[in-house]
């Protein structure tokens, strides 16, 4: 590289003065030619050496950037500017990168299916060679690299009584293409009994060939668990249902039937001994009467409370209607507080059960007119306003009101914010209307408001429900 570039150099600087000295004029001063013919010489051997200085510069160079090659010097001969080295550098560092994304993808994937508890495999069809992920490894209990990876190895850890279904699924799907799912048992090499849910699927080449099969397995053991322990409570609690049923049952025919004869025998006792009975004995008298009544609407209460939802009879029906028939049944209570009731003239047509909503409206418009301030006749409003997906209803009162923070308890069973000889009541009618509405998919709520009384305010979805989101 030296003698080289020293050549190239004197070659340069004799052709310049060449080119001098035949270009010199004959007019000029003959004597300043002969002296720059004379330096011409000098020029070309310098040049020569600053050459041979430079070349070999550069091979000192080229030699460090590539010193275990014995073919250095013959290849730096060929590539002068070292692009061919700087070529293969830069292709080892592109493998060198490309091995290490393969590197940090399958770290991801390997523990993408360790949290996941999913294992993967492959097969090529047309060579019958197997791969099997480490979790898929991990799921059937068998160390990598103590086996080869094939179908048959994989059958034989599957429960002897899943063992035909599972062969026939990879033949299948060997065969025909496709994707096919199941769940089936293995029996790990310690004995150990797991619940798996596999898939498989055949890649097919641009002729439509099968070439490569594609497997997932996931241990589903604990998922399947809770899944039979969650049914075994569903049906504890259907059991329980029907308990609560004959209860009820038992509740309406002989507990009442009871209170009936108790309360009749004490009116009968009060007609015998009218004339001899004093103050205090009618005041006891009095007591007993109130409780059996007490007792029988009690009993009333709780078995409308548990017969919400028990007879769907869910259909279209005019809310007016519903209403009408509620104030139907408290036409004497309205008559005694003389009351003043409004009812919008919107009323829409809702889905639901006709039953359900006018005791909805009994009870809401009956607690308008019982809490309501003393020498202040009730006025009780029935609203409605179209609310997207649902309607809002209201039913303002300018009754006693109900305290904010009491907002919610008021909707729960037997919770009473006022002693029984203040206000009758047995705390269940509330419930009754929020377990109504909770069926149909709508919310109730004691709205906010400055003035007096209380707002009841209840959504009511315009679509019925679907039966799965009843269940």
């Amino acid at each position: 590289m030296g003698l080289l570039f020293a050549a190239l150099a004197a070659f340069v600087v004799g052709i310049a003065a060449l080119a001098v000295w035949v270009s010199w004029p004959d007019e000029a001063e003959r004597s300043l030619g002969w002296l720059l013919a004379g330096l011409v010489p000098m020029l070309v051997g310098v040049s020569f050496v600053i050459g041979m200085v430079i070349g070999q510069g550069i091979d000192r160079r080229l030699a460090a950037a590539n010193p275990s090659s014995p073919q250095a010097g013959a290849e730096w001969w060929n590539d002068p500017l070292g692009l061919d080295a700087a070529f293969r550098s830069l292709a080892r560092r592109y493998e060198q990168s490309i091995r290490d994304v393969e590197r940090r993808g399958h770290a991801l994937v390997a523990n993408a299916e360790r949290v996941a508890q999913l294992g993967s495999a492959e097969r090529d069809l047309l060579t019958g060679i197997g791969r099997w992920s480490d979790e898929f490894h991990a799921i059937l209990g068998i160390t990598p690299g103590s086996c080869v990876p094939s179908a048959e190895v994989f059958l034989e850890v599957v429960h002897p009584g899943d063992r035909a279904d599972v062969a026939e699924i990879l033949r299948s799907a060997t065969e025909g293409g496709g994707r096919r799912e199941a769940e089936f048992r293995i029996v790990r090499p310690d004995g150990e009994v797991r619940m798996l849910r596999g898939g498989v699927e055949v890649a097919c080449d641009a002729d439509g060939r099968p070439v490569r099969l594609d497997s997932t397995i996931q241990d589903i053991t604990e998922r399947k668990r809770l899944e039979n322990e969650l049914d075994g409570l569903i049906r504890e609690l259907w059991r329980s249902n029907e308990e609560l049923e004959q209860f009820a049952y038992v509740a309406s025919h002989d507990l009442r039937q009871p209170l009936r004869v108790v309360g009749s025998y004490v009116s009968l006792l009060e007609e015998e001994l009218m004339g001899s009975l004093g103050g205090e004995s009618l005041e006891y008298m009095g007591f007993v009467r109130d409780g059996v009544r007490r007792m029988d609407r009690l009993i009333t209460d709780l078995l409308a409370y548990s017969r919400v939802g028990r007879v769907i009879g869910d259909a279209p029906f005019p809310v007016a209607e519903a209403v009408d028939s509620a104030l139907s049944d408290l036409q004497i209570e309205i008559e005694d507080s003389v009351a003043v009731v409004g009812v919008a003239s919107n009323l829409p047509i809702l889905y639901g059960d006709r039953g359900e909503m006018e005791r909805l409206f009994l009870n809401l418009i009956g607690n308008a007119l019982k809490y309501r301030r003393p020498d202040h006749p009730p006025h009780v409003s029935v609203e409605c306003e179209d609310a997207g997906d649902e309607w809002l209803f209201r039913v303002r009162d300018n009754g006693i009101g109900i305290p904010q923070e009491y907002a919610e308890r008021v909707f729960g069973i037997f919770q009473r914010l006022h002693a029984r000889d203040e206000y009758e009541g047995t705390g269940v009618g509330l419930a009754i209307v929020k377990k109504i509405i909770d069926r149909h998919g709508g919310s109730i709520r004691v709205e906010p408001w400055e003035g007096e009384g209380t707002v009841m305010a209840f959504n009511w979805p315009k679509a019925p429900r679907h039966p799965e989101a009843e269940s």
